[in-house]
């Protein structure tokens, strides 16, 4: 096969054996408050068992029968970026222009929405729908309840990408976008991309100079949400997998393979290839102003990158690690949720089958550059001959879904804590010992 071929086949399989989750310094990619779904789960699993609604890619009208009467109104909350809110309007206005359902978009930071839901809720002044990576804890907190579709929407999607937004057999949500995070790089700066964490730290160590803001390469060393991918790839593990799911008594974060990941990230700090403090704003920053020569970064930023690179910019997996493995980036879905506190669900459902229909989801690609698990939009030449795409697509053979389990919400600030002293010089099995503990008392006070 050519490249071409070859690279629209990765991109297609991968998105169909994981199910991505992510988020980012911009707010897309925290990772603070989801999951993502096991590539292992039958696709009926997903499947909703409530009552199901018209097909909007095809009767967006509300002609067909069963449907309530049409709300005058209907209110979402997309994430809060720009780029992607008008794109999301632009769609919703198509949707008032078939059903005659005004669509009121507003904007609430993805991270931010489940604490807003819990209050906004109850008093009957949140959204139809809201936009998450992946189930999470939703169910537990009583914020979702089940979509409601017939299987030819559900068919649309790559069947890990429902799982992704199930619990218990039940879909609370249909997939939007999926992702993981690469290795981005300026070609005037970086000819051919270090295919080895060697490779790499001669690029950091030949081009780094902190007093011009001058970097090889930069990373969030300090996003667990990053880090994971160098301690996973040395065969660390956050919960045990089992048979039967994840023993989340058997913590691995501060284990051989995760403590040899941090100490790599800690080393980078240590030589002066990473500033101190470094977040995603001196990392976007930086690179687009043509200051670094490589930066890890999701899907999300590619827009932004080619307005500021042009041509000069490339994807690449992530460098392979000492061990000859490659880092094991996360990889989840993040999708449009039914809220439970809906007084429309057949039309908030409906709304969401619009938004995410072929049509629409490769208009959403076309704007954002985010890449949806739409099956007919993975296998669209716009997507299959994007080098930009296929480079997310070699990557993504190697990601990790996120542990299907509630108890991850946990371990994300203990992990933060960990590798911010872990880049301050603190020693990083005490540090990563010191998280762990913190992630077991969270799971005992939670009642798990």
């Amino acid at each position: 096969m050519n490249n071409k071929t070859t690279a629209a086949a990765a991109l297609v399989l991968a998105l169909s054996l994981t199910s991505l989750a992510a988020c980012g310094s911009n707010g897309n990619s925290n990772g603070n408050s989801g999951s993502a779904g096991n590539a292992g789960s039958a696709a009926n699993e997903a499947a909703p068992t409530a009552a199901p609604s018209n097909d909007a890619a095809a009767n967006a009208g509300g002609e067909a029968s069963g449907m309530p009467e049409k709300p005058a109104e209907l209110t979402i909350w997309p994430d809060d970026n720009a780029e992607s809110v008008a794109a999301i309007t632009a769609i919703t206005d198509k949707y008032t222009e078939k059903t005659g359902i005004k669509v009121s978009v507003k904007p609430v930071k993805m991270n931010d929405q489940q604490q807003i839901l819990s209050l906004d809720g109850p008093a009957g002044k949140g959204p139809d729908l809201f936009f998450q990576p992946g189930i999470g804890n939703l169910v537990l907190k009583g914020l979702v309840q089940p979509v409601k579709a017939e299987q030819p929407v559900l068919d649309a999607y790559t069947p890990e990408s429902l799982t992704a937004l199930s619990q218990d057999g039940q879909l609370y949500g249909l997939p939007f976008v999926t992702e993981t995070y690469a290795l981005f790089y300026n070609k005037k700066l970086v000819p051919t991309p270090p295919a080895t964490v060697a490779d790499l730290e001669k690029l950091a160590a030949e081009q780094t100079d902190a007093k011009k803001q001058k970097y090889g390469f930069l990373m969030e060393g300090l996003n667990f949400y990053y880090a994971w991918a160098f301690m996973g790839g040395n065969d660390g593990y956050i919960f045990k997998k089992t048979d039967t799911g994840f023993d989340t008594a058997d913590i691995g974060l501060n284990k051989e393979g995760a403590v040899a990941g941090v100490k790599l990230i800690q080393s980078w700090f240590d030589k002066g290839y990473l500033p101190k403090g470094v977040n995603g704003d001196v990392v976007g920053g930086l690179f687009g102003a043509g200051q670094v020569g490589a930066v890890i970064n999701g899907p999300w930023a590619i827009t932004d990158y080619k307005k500021q690179l042009g041509d000069d910019l490339g994807v690449a997996p992530l460098p392979t690690l000492d061990n000859g493995k490659h880092p094991t980036s996360f990889i989840g879905v993040k999708g449009w949720m039914l809220s439970k506190f809906s007084k429309s669900p057949e039309w908030a459902s409906d709304l969401a089958a619009f938004i995410t229909n072929e049509e629409n989801a490769l208009e959403y690609y076309e704007k954002t550059g985010q890449v949806p698990p739409v099956k007919g939009v993975l296998n669209n030449e716009k997507l299959t001959g994007d080098p930009l795409v296929a480079g997310f697509s070699e990557q993504v053979q190697y990601g990790q879904p996120f542990p299907t389990v509630p108890e991850l919400d946990y371990v994300w600030d203990p992990m933060a804590n960990a590798l911010k002293f872990a880049s301050e010089g603190r020693d990083v099995q005490q540090s990563l010992d010191d998280a762990v503990k913190q992630v077991q008392d969270k799971i005992t006070m939670s009642g798990k």
